[in-house]
């Protein structure tokens, strides 16, 4: 005789014999009892629940001989026969190879003859959700007023790709996943009929992995037999999945707290093909850590022991709710990447894990916030930074940046006197965060208000020499006049930008002239420029550098232009080189 396996040899036959559904049993019950059994049902719920099961235990109640009855006798030929699977007038048809618009055509051509033996033609369509929106428009006018001797049982477990127009014609049973207790309960059960003596906990550890499915957790008894024989232990439990169990997880999420990328990866399994089964399960590992942090150790509604609780509550302490809720969607994002790169499922889950694990990916805008509010009053105070920040103090910690990180540009040069203050009227510059710039060897100088005095010239800007930071009008050389001759102005305009931005002093210095000093604006010309360099002239604020710079030597507001070397005048030609060119051809030029 050929092996039947369990989930097939314990399939509940009654209403009493369904586990964890006492709703939907009582439901189904009480529409017999009460002489109210609708013509159309859409039974939904996780896999592994019991849906079409109960559909068909609900239509072996309504054609038991003695019935219709809640409780069906299981002797007359009507029950033997649908329990055989042998009823001629219960047609399971299954709406994944049968959704096609002509798939239904055939069955409603069907649906007019009246039953062979029983009281009543019963379709039950499992994966209904399959059904094409052409089959699925068909079945409507039939769905909704059927003849009297046929009852619709419809299976799915996505209710939502259902069209809404089959649903409203439904009346709708929802079936609900499994507690991991009542499961664990039915293995036992089954084990003491089996005569399978399994060490203490296997049960509750196959129903953990279940995730609320029987039919899994029945499944996974078998192939546990199979590997380990009647006497399994939680090892044999270990190797038969590499899905992981409570302290896998736990191990697991202690590296992640520490930051610890090789860690993280060295306690990933190295069975390959369970990374959705091991994503899943430290996902509602994580989900039972936020709501035990959230709802107290007594939460009703998580499947977790009370020592289990107990840690959880203390990690969810320590980590937060924002943080557990950021781990929840990277895994949740992770797990639906992998059902469109099934092949790579492992790198996916590797990425989420060492995305999970680095500091400054798992903080919380809550606490970004408090971190920038903390520096802003710290540079508000004026106080100085020591030879390293606290932590609680600089948004990214230094010892979790890499040291190659290059230094993020002020948007204004710094100059010896007034640091990277900018001129009057400009918009201040966003402050660079410490852990992105070099550290200052002194202490953050208190900033004053910069409140212009009155004065005639509006345009008038800093002098250079301004020890308080108030705006004033520049200073010139020993007699009190700003500089005149475009060659001092030029050497005083190189020395301001050496002092803050070196590069483009050198570059004004090497391939600049001041070829045109006028009341208005400044002329610098440039020769043979390569393209970086333009760059770097092109750049806003090394322009406004510049236009700063000029400012500050002239004690006036001018237009800095840029522009290239105009070429030399041609020398005139004399006649011998006329006629080396017009015997040769070709063109004769000056080597400057």
């Amino acid at each position: 005789m050929s092996y039947l396996v369990l989930a097939r040899k314990y399939r509940p036959r009654t209403f009493a014999d369904i586990v964890g559904q006492e709703v939907a049993a009582n439901t189904l019950r009480g529409a017999i009892t009460e002489n109210r059994v609708g013509h159309a049902y859409l039974f939904h719920g996780p896999r592994g629940t019991g849906k079409t099961t109960s559909a068909r235990i609900f239509a072996k109640a309504l054609n038991c001989e003695h019935g219709p009855t809640v409780e069906p006798c299981g002797e007359c030929d009507r029950c033997r026969a649908a329990d055989a699977n042998a009823e001629a007038d219960l047609i399971e048809l299954d709406a994944a190879s049968n959704r096609r618009i002509d798939d239904v055509r055939e069955l409603l051509a069907q649906v007019g003859y009246a039953p062979m033996r029983a009281r009543y033609k019963v379709y039950i369509l499992d994966e209904a959700h399959m059904l094409t929106k052409e089959a699925s428009n068909a079945l409507l006018k039939t769905l909704e007023e059927p003849p009297a001797h046929v009852k619709f049982f419809l299976a799915t477990t996505e209710p939502d790709k259902i069209l809404a127009t089959i649903r409203s014609r439904c009346q709708i049973v929802q079936l609900s996943p499994l507690s991991e207790q009542q499961i664990a309960d039915r293995l036992e059960w089954v084990f003491a009929r089996e005569n399978i003596q399994a060490e203490p906990g296997v049960a509750a550890e196959l129903a953990r992995r279940a995730r609320g499915g029987l039919r899994d957790a029945l499944s996974n008894t078998d192939q546990l037999l199979s590997l380990a024989g009647s006497k399994p232990t939680l090892a044999d439990v270990e190797r038969l999945s590499g899905a992981g169990g409570a302290d896998e997880f736990e191990a697991l999420c202690d590296a992640l707290e520490k930051h610890d990328p090789a860690l993280v990866l060295s306690l990933l399994p190295e069975t390959r093909g369970s990374e959705v089964d091991l994503c899943g399960g430290l996902l509602e590992h994580v989900r039972t850590m936020l709501v035990v942090g959230l709802c107290g150790r007594d939460a009703p509604f998580v499947e977790a022991t009370t020592a289990l609780r107990a840690k959880l509550a203390e990690r969810a302490a320590r980590l937060g709710p924002e943080r557990l809720q950021l781990w929840m969607e990277e895994l949740l994002a992770a797990r639906e990447r992998m059902r469109h790169v099934p092949t790579h499922a492992r790198v996916v889950l590797e990425t989420a894990l060492l995305a999970i694990a680095r500091a400054e990916t798992s903080w919380s805008l809550a606490e970004l916030a408090e971190r920038l509010a903390a520096l802003e009053e710290r540079l508000a105070r004026g106080v100085a930074p020591t030879a390293r920040p606290a932590a609680t103090d600089l948004l990214p910690r230094p010892s979790e940046r890499s040291a190659a990180a290059p230094a993020a540009p002020s948007a204004y040069p710094a100059h010896p006197a007034h640091g990277a203050n900018p001129p009057h009227g400009a918009n201040p510059p966003h402050a660079v965060h410490p852990a992105h710039a070099p550290a200052p060897a002194v202490g953050f100088p208190r900033r004053e208000p910069l409140t212009p005095p009155a004065q005639s010239n509006p345009r008038e800007v800093p002098s250079a020499g301004s020890a308080s930071g108030a705006w004033t009008p520049a200073a010139g050389p020993a007699s009190g006049r700003a500089p005149s001759e475009p060659g001092e102005v030029w050497k005083r305009v190189l020395a301001d930008l050496a002092g803050g931005s070196s590069s483009l002093a050198d570059l004004l210095r090497t391939r600049g002239r001041l070829v045109e000093l006028a009341p208005s604006h400044a002329l610098v010309r440039f020769a043979t420029l390569r393209p970086e360099e333009r760059m770097l002239l092109a750049e806003p604020r090394n322009r406004k550098a510049c236009s700063v710079a000029f400012a500050r030597a002239l004690g006036r507001e001018v237009e800095v232009r840029f522009g290239d070397a105009e070429p030399p005048p041609r020398a005139p030609k004399d006649p011998f080189t006329d006629k080396v060119t017009e015997l040769f051809g070709g063109r004769i030029e000056d080597d400057a």
